[in-house]
């Protein structure tokens, strides 16, 4: 018997919650753009539960002080899936690279861990 390994990932991921791991942060109407991101994720990710927010400096930018936390959830969404869902609650709020490069960040949602992969580190932590 030849195993179809993409339908078994397929199937085993359903069965599989992946520990999820994210982080948020803000530049500009700080604490109400957070509540708003926080606010969208809870509708999108059942469970998602976040760290208090923390002030940071800019790091690699010029601007004024960023607050940031961390979300962690479960989920069965696949890497990409959840990639997707972060940047269009990003765009929903109407972040974009062009504000980015002008040192703006209304909100950036990075996918820091899913289950055992490191996809991005965080530089403020």
């Amino acid at each position: 018997i030849i195993l179809n390994l993409t339908k078994i990932s397929k199937l085993i991921r359903n069965f599989v919650f992946m520990k999820t791991i994210i982080a948020l942060g803000s530049n500009s109407n700080q604490e109400e753009n957070i509540f708003k991101a926080q606010t969208l994720l809870k509708q999108r990710f059942e469970g998602v539960k976040f760290s208090d927010a923390q002030w940071t400096e800019p790091i690699g930018i010029k601007s004024d002080k960023f607050l940031n936390c961390i979300g962690t959830f479960d989920t069965k969404l696949s890497l990409n899936q959840v990639i997707q869902c972060l940047k269009e609650i990003e765009q929903t709020m109407g972040d974009s690279h062009e504000n980015h490069q002008i040192g703006k960040v209304l909100i950036d949602i990075d996918l820091a861990q899913y289950g055992e992969k490191i996809v991005k580190k965080i530089i403020w932590l």
